[in-house]
């Protein structure tokens, strides 16, 4: 099976959902041969799951959405992150106080195919904004890229997600950030199907997404070995210009900005996985409000929480001490 993240490069933050299921097992011993891959951006992975040339990707909502509506057979099978991801932000000491001092201004993004742009431009939308005529869109790329871009006053802006914003605070940066009523209230990251796929492999899926559920688990109770996982897949996703104890203790950080968002307890349902109509129906209304889509159907057209009871059929405590035992 084919699935794809949506970072260019496999980040320390995807540990849960990427390295740690696979370098564990948690999928090989459900008899699933999973080949893992690098994308930029939500949109366009999403793109190549309508096409069939992926099974899965983890995405934001947007390209979901619109896709439905334009007859695409594609489903949300997963919950991941139980909260909003997406921002617009400033260096702390900018002069832009609020999103309306944004006119004529320059935004960096990622990528322009980023589902932190889509959210961006809503946004902007949302405070009566022209994102194509009002503001200008510059790709600066992650990491290094986007703190020289920052450094020289390239933009005024940037529009990312949380982690993202954890490696630039490793780098020594502050930042203020804006949302709004709207975007507090998105659905983030979810398990992205091709429906096809759904429909001739139910099991296959719900297996799939268990490993996720695992993942997320074993990184919750040890951030530090899910970190040492991901840097033992990814060698290359391990810095070697510092010092080990200051990469773990950064690669932490970024993480660390994505774990309280997995958690469940205080969730209206509290399963991994599992979505609310509540949640899709604020996430289509922002959508449809801001001219994304022009339609509203049922939001059951969206999603489906058919496997979520499978996925949560796992022995939680014995991943907990997995975890907790790790070296």
């Amino acid at each position: 099976m084919r699935y794809l993240l949506t970072s260019p490069t496999p980040n320390v933050a995807e540990a849960a959902h990427s390295s740690v299921p696979e370098k564990l097992g948690f999928w090989k011993e459900s008899g699933l041969d999973v080949e893992v891959k690098p994308f930029g951006g939500s949109t366009g992975a999403t793109q190549v799951v309508i096409s069939g040339s992926a099974e899965f990707t983890m995405a934001s909502p947007e390209a979901l959405l619109v896709g439905r509506q334009e007859g695409a057979n594609i489903k949300g099978v997963y919950n991941h992150t139980r909260e909003s991801i997406y921002t617009i932000a400033v260096v702390k000491d900018s002069p832009i106080q609020k999103l309306e001092d944004l006119k004529n201004k320059t935004i960096g993004v990622v990528s322009l195919s980023s589902g932190a742009t889509s959210v961006a431009k809503a946004m902007l939308r949302g405070v009566g904004f022209d994102p194509e005529k009002d503001v200008k869109w510059l790709p600066i790329g992650l990491g290094p890229q986007s703190a020289n871009a920052l450094k020289s006053n390239q933009v005024d802006a940037i529009a990312m997600w949380d982690w993202a914003y954890a490696i630039l605070e490793n780098a020594g940066f502050q930042f203020r950030q804006f949302e709004t009523p709207g975007t507090s209230k998105l659905l983030a990251l979810m398990l992205i199907t091709n429906g096809d796929f759904l429909k001739a492999n139910p099991g296959a899926d719900m297996k799939f997404a268990q490993g996720i559920a695992k993942g997320t688990l074993f990184t919750l109770t040890n951030p530090e070995a899910a970190v040492r996982i991901h840097w033992d897949k990814y060698p290359a996703s391990k810095p070697t210009n510092i010092p080990e104890d200051q990469a773990l203790r950064e690669a932490v950080h970024v993480l660390q900005a994505r774990l309280a968002k997995y958690k469940l307890e205080g969730r209206a349902d509290p399963r991994f996985g599992a979505f609310t109509r509540d949640e899709w129906i604020s996430t289509q209304n922002f959508f449809f409000d801001v001219g994304v889509i022009n339609k509203k159907p049922d939001v059951s057209e969206y999603f489906t929480n058919e496997l979520i009871d499978g996925v949560n059929s796992f022995d939680k405590a014995a991943i907990i001490k997995k975890a907790e035992t790790f070296r």
